[in-house]
């Protein structure tokens, strides 16, 4: 009794083509892994910045002793931590905005060639802003920067920009790898399935 990798001789002595999705298994639960890790640390950002500014407004108002330094808080620590979070995390789930007028009526192996020169061109980008970050943050780090007049430490914030582009890079150049093997620029990385939005616009046909 044959098992399923056998070759069927019906079909000339070939093994069967491996889906779309086996190509891309191997980073598949990674990629899934990093989406989550993800969207679980801005949740919290989000809720503990919601709280301390419930309870800073509720301390003002009730016992006229407001939170020490909730502004700047808010200002160096959860906002950026949201905002850099939700950069490789809206690339990981496709939300990212796209511009497809030049390039939507051309052939896909078209559409692959100005693609990869887009995630190439991203990922030297990403690279550059995480190098300069970096510098930044060291710079940051040996002046021992504070938020404002008051003394509350900022500078390890700071080496969340370099962290979070050099984890963007590596997300453009999966990109291409994505490509490379499949040819399908719509493989949701996450899943190794059609993006969302792809897979109702064939739907819909």
């Amino acid at each position: 009794m044959g098992s399923d990798s056998d070759p069927d001789p019906e079909d000339g002595g070939h093994p069967p083509v491996l889906p779309m999705k086996a190509k891309v298994t191997s980073m598949t639960r990674v990629n899934a892994g990093m989406d989550r890790v993800l969207s679980v640390l801005t949740a919290i950002a989000l809720v503990a910045m919601m709280l301390h500014v419930v309870l800073h407004a509720l301390m003002r108002f009730f016992l006229n002793s407001p939170l020490y330094g909730t502004n700047e808080i808010v200002s160096f620590w959860y906002l950026p931590v949201v905002a850099l979070l939700g950069i490789p995390a809206a690339h990981l789930q496709k939300e990212h905005i796209t511009v497809v007028l030049l390039v939507e009526n051309l052939g896909r192996k078209a559409q692959n060639v100005f693609l990869v020169f887009a995630c190439i061109l991203g990922a030297a980008v990403s690279i550059g802003f995480a190098v300069f970050g970096f510098q930044e943050a060291m710079d940051k780090m040996s002046m021992g920067a504070t938020a404002g007049v008051t003394d509350i430490v900022t500078w390890p914030v700071y080496f969340l920009v370099p962290l979070v582009f050099v984890v963007l890079a590596a997300l453009y150049v999966l990109d291409i790898w994505v490509v490379a093997r499949t040819g399908d620029p719509d493989i949701d990385p996450r899943t190794g399935q059609k993006a969302e939005a792809e897979a109702v616009g064939e739907s819909a046909r």
